[in-house]
């Protein structure tokens, strides 16, 4: 135990004495066995990594470290970075066979000088390898949790632009909805529908359905839920466009038409706000 802890304190030390060069040495050895080189990353960033990873390897060897809680940082940050930049998880990880080797040839080489054990080696490689495999567990998190965050992002994106409210008098907007109308693509709607109308402070909101060809019951649930909120803060609610496919899927879904105002067409929800629309 003595002398494994020599060996720690010895090697730690050696890594962070060379911590530049050895960043150096696996940028150089990834390169060299992979061919592969980042454009959207620096040669001078992927060093900077590959250095504060071996910073923190060597600071625990020698007992000033805290090897969990540094290896989640380091992996964290590194996976948040290379999400963002759109980096190739799997290409990234490459470099951990090299950066393993690397470390390894160090040690290799401190215990050659000194005539270490093997029980020796092996305990420093059990407190080496955790800590990589740490390191490898939270980028691979921190990279899916980006990437999951951005596609969440791209798909709101997508929702928003799918609901959008068209002014057409300072007091009266039509809102186009095309397409299949899913739970959430009902619930954007409603959502964005009431935020329009009151950011526009519409007077009469028309719902063209002409280009929506099925409606389940949640959806047509939606539909009439929406209805009433715009009506309870005085928007007025023009339904058309519903196909014939719909209004008969909705009478089967026993749905009342009662509190709506329900037209055949765009013309003839306009001339409902008082609006006509020229044949010329």
């Amino acid at each position: 135990m003595a002398e494994t802890e020599v060996l720690k304190q010895l090697i730690g030390k050696r890594l962070l004495d060379n911590q530049q060069t050895l960043a150096e040495e696996i940028h150089q050895g990834f390169q060299d066995k992979h061919a592969i080189r980042y454009t959207r990353i620096s040669a001078d960033a992927v060093i900077q990594h590959a250095g504060t990873l071996i910073e923190k390897v060597g600071m625990e060897l020698i007992g000033e470290g805290s090897s969990t809680r540094g290896m989640r940082e380091w992996g964290r940050a590194f996976g948040t970075e290379a999400a963002s930049l759109q980096l190739s998880a799997d290409k990234a990880m490459l470099v951990v066979p090299v950066l393993r080797r690397v470390l390894y040839s160090r040690i290799r080489s401190v215990f050659q000088e000194e005539q270490g054990e093997f029980e020796a080696y092996f305990d420093i490689a059990d407190t080496v390898n955790p800590m990589i495999d740490q390191a490898i567990y939270a980028f691979t998190q921190a990279y899916f949790e980006s990437q999951e965050s951005r596609f969440q992002d791209a798909q709101d994106e997508i929702l928003e632009l799918s609901v959008p409210v068209v002014p057409v008098t300072s007091d009266v907007a039509i809102l186009p909805i095309i397409g299949s109308v899913d739970s959430d693509r009902s619930q954007q709607l409603m959502s964005q529908a009431l935020e329009k109308s009151r950011e526009l402070k519409l007077r009469t909101l028309i719902l063209d359905l002409s280009g929506v060809h099925t409606i389940d019951t949640y959806v047509a649930q939606n539909l009439f839920q929406l209805n009433d909120a715009l009506r309870i803060s005085g928007v007025q609610v023009i339904l058309c466009g519903l196909r014939p496919e719909l209004v008969q899927t909705i009478v089967h879904l026993g749905i009342s038409f009662d509190q709506l105002t329900v037209v055949n067409n765009l013309p003839q929800a306009l001339a409902k706000t008082g609006l006509t629309v020229s044949d010329s």
